[in-house]
């Protein structure tokens, strides 16, 4: 399978190939390379192969969070990092630039990685923004100047919401789920984070007690100056890092769910003047699974926020970008799907289209172009950009998964539009 927006790239474009991976048999990861001109894919490769003493390798089969991501540093050598959740994880990189037929062992990151996102920063220096330890655990940044062979910490963490001290509401117990995105000259991290409340928490509006994958509420907004490492909020007031829950509320805090599930943080684009613009998932008001995308914009000191379509799960997927002509795509998983499965390849969330809509207005109306949807009557999930050379993401080339039903196993599509 692949990973949602709290996990990426898991494609990159170098020269005229692109490589992308996943968690394949047996939970492994696997690479493939796609000719760009003929559209032919190689053979796949288990690059977990000489590496299963190193690995636990029933955790590969069942933990979903060890799926792989892939980057390209300067010089066009392939990076890899898979196996992490809680971990340091499998540092790999190719052995010759563009090409994915021979790994070496790459150093080792961080003691503990969760939801790796990796990132081309200014100076071509290269981050990797990650979660450490378990779901109370603090989001941070590695960033190296060597095309991946040493790493430094940021001296602090980003974001902790259940800091010291913890005096904002269920601060002792919150946790987040972060997305991020880069500046055009690279030297600010855009970051937005959902808030995850760890211990069962009685819900006002649905009257009961939500599950885990669903006790995930409100949309909150930080930037980092990555030369300073200074923290900054949407007018440019500085935060004091690393942020804490009452933090959060008080100077971030984009949108107030009261409650509405948000479960797996927004897809962003950053327009031509690095402001950004976010899409996710809320719970609609009738019942927590019935959901609507929103596309949400800073717009004369507010947030302004506009339903495009609806969607059943909160968990559901969507990918956001601004074409040059400042049209606005929104990719999204929509169609119909299921109330909530406990188990099997339904458990986080489905749909059973895959629709392209846009926006010529600034995001103020939307309408729907195409469904992009291979198969009739699949699930699909997680949509994934394909990075360009960790610069920018490909126009008009997506990934995502499909499968039959809920014992069924996956297929990783490509929608290779660049003709249309």
């Amino acid at each position: 399978m692949l990973y949602d927006n709290r996990m990426y790239p898991q494609a990159v474009v170098v020269d005229d190939s692109m490589f992308a991976v996943w968690r394949g048999e047996e939970g492994h990861p696997y690479v493939i390379g796609y000719d760009l001109q003929t559209r032919k894919f190689s053979n796949a490769k288990n690059l977990l192969k000489g590496y299963e003493d190193l690995a636990d390798l029933d955790r590969y089969g069942r933990d979903h969070h060890y799926a792989p991501v892939i980057w390209s540093d300067s010089k066009g050598y392939l990076h890899v990092l898979h196996g992490c959740h809680r971990t340091k994880g499998i540092h790999l990189i190719s052995k010759n630039p563009g090409s994915a037929e021979e790994w070496v062992r790459g150093p080792d990151i961080s003691g503990s990685i969760s939801y790796p996102q990796v990132h081309r920063i200014y100076d071509d220096q290269t981050l990797i923004y990650t979660r450490l330890s378990g779901h109370l655990g603090y989001w941070w940044y590695h960033i190296s100047g060597d095309g991946g062979l040493t790493w430094a910490e940021l001296p602090k963490p980003a974001i902790n919401l259940s800091g010291a001290p913890n005096d904002g509401k269920w601060a002792s117990f919150s946790g987040s789920y972060n997305t991020t995105a880069i500046s055009a000259d690279g030297k600010r991290l855009h970051i937005a984070f959902i808030w995850k409340v760890e211990d069962p928490v009685f819900n006002t509006r649905y009257k009961r007690i939500l599950h885990d994958h669903t006790q995930r509420y409100n949309l909150y907004y930080l930037y980092i100056d990555l030369p300073s490492g200074r923290g900054y909020n949407i007018d440019g007031v500085e935060i004091d890092l690393p942020v804490r829950k009452k933090t959060a509320d008080e100077k971030l805090l984009v949108w107030d769910t009261e409650e509405r599930p948000t479960v797996a943080g927004p897809s962003i684009s950053l327009d031509d003047k690095d402001e950004p613009h976010f899409l996710i998932p809320i719970s609609d008001e009738d019942h927590e699974l019935h959901s609507h995308f929103y596309f949400i914009s800073y717009e004369d000191e507010a947030w302004r926020r506009v339903p495009v379509t609806t969607t059943l799960h909160p968990f559901n997927s969507s990918f956001l970008e601004q074409t040059e002509d400042g049209i606005y795509h929104a990719t999204m998983i929509t169609g119909s799907g299921e109330e909530m499965v406990e188990k099997g390849m339904d458990e986080y969330g489905y749909g059973q289209a895959i629709e392209h809509w846009i926006s010529k207005d600034d995001g103020a109306s939307w309408s729907m172009q195409k469904d992009l949807s291979p198969i009739s009557g699949m699930h699909y999930q997680n949509i994934q950009f394909v990075s360009n050379a960790l610069q920018e993401s490909m126009k008009n080339m997506l990934l995502f998964y499909g499968w039959e039903g809920r014992d069924s196993s996956g297929k990783i599509f490509l929608w290779d539009g660049r003709s249309d």
